[in-house]
Order: C-alpha cells, then sequence, then structure tokens
C-alpha cells in the first residue's frame, strides 16, 4: 500500500499549512510571554517561606505591604517624573529636530547634523552610564574643571547631589535617546506629498499653519504610537539608573525598576517584587488601550 505525502495527509485531515508556519512563533510567545506573565501573577499571590520552601496563598497581602511601602511612593513619584520629563524631552525635541531635519537645508549640512544627532542613540546605555560617572566625577569632570577655572568654589557632583542627581539622569536620558524619536519621525514627514505644503503656500499659508494643518494631522497617529512606546519604555527603563547611581544618593533617583531589582534580587522577595511588575504591566495595558481608542476614534472622524 502506497504510503501518504504530507500534502496529502493534509488534505485528507483538512489542516490549514498555514498554521504549521506560525506555530514556531506561537510557542515561542507562549514560553517567552503568555508563561512569564502567568508566573508574575501566582508568585505575586503567594508567599516564599525561605526555610522550608514552601508557598502559602496570601492573596492580595503583598499588593498590601508594597503599597504601604514608603520606598514604593517614593519609586512611583520619581518614575512619574522620569517619564513625564522623558517623553516631552523624547516627543518633543525629535519632533523639532525632526521638522528642522525636513526642511530645506544644504545636503552636505543635513549629512553631518543627521550623523551627529544619532551618535548618542548608537552608544550602549551602561556605556553612557559609565560617562556619566566621569563627566559628573568631582575630580577628573571636564565640567567642573572649566568651573573651577572660571572661579566657582563649589564641587562639581551632579550625581552625588540630592537636587541635581535625577535631573541629570533625566537630561542624559532624553540626550541618549531622543535621535531615536527624531529619526521615526523623520521618516513619516518624508512621506507626507510636498504638493499640500505648494498649495497652502499659494492659499497664504505661513510656517506654523502649514504644521498645524498639514504636518500633525499626518503624523498624528505616529505621534501617538511612539509616545505611547516612551512611556513604556521610560517607566520600566533600569539600566542607565542602576550603573550610575544604583538608585542613590538616599534613593531621590529610585524608581520602580530599581525597587523591583533591590526586591528580586538584593532581599530577595520574588512575590513583592512580582507585584510591582503587575502593576508595571496593566500600566502598560491601560495606555495602551487608551492609545488605541484614541488613534481609532480619530480615524472615525477623519
Amino acid at each position: 500500500m502506497r504510503s501518504l505525502s504530507f500534502s496529502e495527509m493534509f488534505k485528507i485531515n483538512k489542516i490549514n499549512q498555514g498554521y504549521l508556519f506560525i506555530a514556531p512563533a506561537i510557542i515561542l510567545i507562549a514560553l517567552m510571554t503568555i508563561y512569564p506573565t502567568y508566573k508574575l501573577f501566582d508568585l505575586s499571590f503567594h508567599k516564599l517561606n525561605r526555610r522550608t520552601q514552601e508557598t502559602t496563598f496570601v492573596g492580595i497581602n503583598n499588593f498590601k505591604d508594597v503599597i504601604s511601602d514608603p520606598n514604593f511612593e517614593t519609586a512611583l513619584k520619581q518614575t512619574m517624573v522620569f517619564t513625564g520629563f522623558g517623553v516631552l524631552g523624547h516627543m518633543g525635541l525629535g519632533l523639532l529636530l525632526a521638522l528642522l531635519l525636513n526642511s530645506n537645508i544644504n545636503n552636505t549640512v543635513l549629512s553631518i547634523s543627521r550623523s551627529l544627532i544619532l551618535l548618542p542613540w548608537v552608544v550602549s546605555p551602561p556605556v553612557v552610564a559609565i560617562l556619566t560617572q566621569l563627566w559628573g566625577h568631582p575630580l577628573i569632570s571636564p565640567i567642573g574643571k572649566i568651573l573651577s577655572g572660571l572661579g566657582w568654589q563649589g564641587t562639581f557632583m551632579p550625581l552625588g547631589s540630592v537636587n541635581f542627581a535625577l535631573p541629570s539622569i533625566i537630561i542624559i536620558n532624553i540626550w541618549q535617546f531622543t535621535p531615536f524619536y527624531m529619526l521615526m519621525i523623520l521618516v513619516n514627514l518624508q512621506t507626507i506629498d510636498k504638493e499640500l505644503y505648494s498649495a497652502a503656500m499659494v492659499d497664504g499659508a505661513n510656517y506654523l499653519q502649514k504644521i498645524r494643518f498639514i504636518t500633525l494631522p499626518h503624523i498624528k497617529n505616529v505621534l501617538l504610537t511612539f509616545t505611547l512606546y516612551s512611556i513604556v519604555v521610560n517607566a520600566s527603563y533600569f539600566d542607565l539608573i542602576w550603573i550610575a547611581t544604583q538608585g542613590g544618593p538616599i534613593r531621590v533617583t529610585e524608581v520602580l525598576a530599581t525597587y523591583t531589582y533591590r526586591l528580586a534580587f538584593q532581599s530577595l522577595n520574588w512575590n513583592k517584587a512580582s507585584v510591582v511588575g503587575i502593576i508595571l504591566l496593566i500600566f502598560s495595558l491601560l495606555l495602551s488601550f487608551i492609545t488605541f481608542f484614541l488613534m481609532r476614534n480619530k480615524e472615525n472622524k477623519g
């Protein structure tokens, strides 16, 4: 009796071959996303006894403990500040730089400017963090030496200052990642039909009016999408902050990501660390739904 080929078996069993092509991706998503998310919720509702290694269901007690922790409140507030200024810097400066590079400037100047602006984005966050420490070191900082040469008697140590540590981290974060948002916005600006601007100019529109009535309406969905992306990324940002300051001095740069790291890897309290992870997950999902609603609403009006 002749053996059946794979194609004949698919026809007999009415199996759509497309399912087999997407099966590896579905399995990978299940392993890397669905299961860890399930485990996150599972850990958040249990408590581990380190002596006996037994877990006990405690309901929402872990949530109560985390929310009542003063360090969590501090980290949450500073995360909101870090995220708010980060998003404003990324999207605001990104849009301004994209508009500038999309204008009618010399091609040589454009190429040089684009390369210089993109340079910070090429450097990895750990390297940026180390450079930040060097530039903020009270003894070897070039900025400190310049200020001393100008007659300043103080000590230049922004990362060690309670008042300037968080603003310094915010500025470095904006400096490093604004080029990415600028590039994404610039790509979309270049897809706008130039004849629209010519027609607006004939009608007497000035530069700001062209931006308001032509540019922004055409890239509004892109701006919404990358605003959401910036919020989610900044709210869970870890690398630069931990390497540069480790949340110090005296927790003035502590954010939810560093707070979670302390709970999980220093205190070995995975249950409470999972609670913070769920809070960040819910926050991200809520923003995603809001952004999706705004995009759909504008599309329906359009």
